[in-house]
């Protein structure tokens, strides 16, 4: 017990070293020579051979112990090649002991001219899977169960040291050979130059927008004069004939006004008519008469324009139509000016888009370009229609610095509803599909790297 306790740390020790040195080989050849002579510190045998896994069907000796360089034309190399290169040898994922008797009649009548009884092929397989080949390993006595585990914990130092120093001879560490060599590399070869194919496929730009549907060439409604509103006889979006009554303002003043003037009047009226008696024999008041006769001509003047402006108080409809405005209660009360605007009233089936083209996606487009309006109400239906206007500068929209769109449906079928809501999609010009991916990347770039 205590000699194989002392074998045992004495291998463990040599399979630390083995596999420090065998991460520190500074190319393959030295790495393969390090496997088929210097493992013999771990565990003795007569004759060692390193393997290297290649493509199906193929696979090529790397190392010999105790000779320089393999003669791949030699008789021994070409034997080993058959035995080591069968499906038994590739498909195995621990270490395997055999002897002459395991392999074919044809092999195994060579072997005791080449290598003494008993054999072990330990496969090297990176921790991913990959096999980079095996070790074979052959003396006259048979292998321990110690000396296999030894070397199942020394096969997984060597292949990934294997790995390691096999990156570090080609180009960077980059093995460009097996895009060709493996099947998957060239799945991943013919996925990428898809992707850059499909890269450029041609398709048009398109962006998003809120958008509202407005009336087209509205009739305003505005204020005649200065005044408070007192009472509105219609409600948004009723239907309205021309001459129909719609706003009344605040008149309380002007009747007040007429009173006394109407007062005025009649005084006048009255003081004329005694005047005009006296005139027959009065000189002085013929000249009164006169006097008289201009003030009631004035009185009646401003009776006329007060009468008007109470007129004036009664705005009628312009036109056949709808009537566009907010709600009723928020005009109820409210001043106005004289020209202001209180409410509009269109043609129910006159109706345009109005886009608000956000200024962080806006794109290049034309009048003309395509416009699909999406209802909020009802997202399953759609409306065409057709840019006209552009807007040529941004300005502030419901809070958003934005372009204003005009687009005009399409006359195939009737405009939706004045005053719905939704989104536009906005077909711009034909471009790839790598622009249209990476437009807004590349724009934030150039406005922080001013590319």
């Amino acid at each position: 017990m205590p000699v194989q306790g002392e074998k045992l740390i004495l291998g463990l020790s040599a399979l630390l070293q083995l596999g420090k040195r065998a991460f520190a080989a500074e190319n393959e050849l030295a790495f393969a020579f390090l496997v088929v002579n210097e493992t013999h510190l771990m565990t003795p045998y007569r004759q060692a051979v390193l393997w290297r896994h290649g493509i199906k069907g193929s696979g090529a000796v790397v190392a010999v112990s105790g000779s320089p360089e393999p003669n791949t034309r030699a008789p021994f190399i070409a034997w080993l090649g058959r035995i080591l290169n069968t499906e038994t040898m590739r498909q195995h994922t621990s270490p395997l002991t055999f002897t002459a008797a395991d392999l074919p009649a044809e092999e195994g009548s060579a072997w005791e001219q080449w290598f003494p009884t008993h054999a072990v092929w330990v496969p090297l397989i990176t921790g991913l899977g990959e096999r980079k080949g095996g070790m074979l390993l052959v003396k006259s006595v048979p292998w321990t169960e110690p000396e296999i585990k030894l070397l199942t914990k020394l096969s997984d130092s060597y292949a990934h040291a294997w790995e390691l120093v096999h990156k570090r001879t080609q180009c960077g560490g980059l093995a460009w050979y097996k895009i060709f060599t493996t099947r998957r590399s060239w799945v991943r070869f013919v996925l990428i130059g898809l992707v850059v194919l499909l890269f450029w496929l041609p398709l048009h730009q398109s962006t998003l927008a809120p958008a509202t549907v407005v009336a087209l060439d509205p009739m305003p409604v505005r204020s005649p004069m200065e005044g408070v509103v007192d009472q509105i006889h219609v409600t948004p979006n009723q239907p309205v004939n021309k001459g129909d009554l719609l706003i009344t303002l605040d008149d309380a003043l002007l009747k007040s006004r007429m009173e006394v003037e109407q007062r005025t009047l009649t005084m006048l009226e009255e003081e004329y008519r005694q005047i005009l008696k006296m005139a027959v024999t009065d000189a002085e008041s013929r000249t009164r008469k006169g006097i008289l006769e201009k003030g009631l001509e004035k009185q009646q003047a401003e009776m006329h324009g007060v009468r008007i402006q109470l007129e004036r108080m009664r705005i009628f409809a312009p036109r056949d139509g709808i009537a566009l405005f907010n709600e009723v209660h928020s005009w109820l009360g409210k001043p106005v000016q004289i020209g202001e605007r209180v409410m509009e009233i269109a043609d129910p089936h006159a109706a345009e888009l109005e886009i608000r083209l956000p200024v962080g996606d806006a794109m290049a487009m034309e009048p003309g370009a395509m416009v699909t309006l999406y209802p909020n109400q009802d997202p399953l239906s759609t409306w065409s229609a057709k840019v006209t206007r552009i807007a040529y500068g941004a300005t502030e929209m419901e809070g958003v610095l934005a372009y204003g769109i005009k687009a005009q449906f399409s006359s195939e079928r009737l405009p939706p509803g004045i005053g719905l809501r939704g989104t536009a999609k906005i077909q711009g010009q034909e471009t790839t599909l790598f622009y249209f991916l990476f437009r807004h990347p590349l724009a934030l770039l150039r406005q922080r790297l001013g590319l």
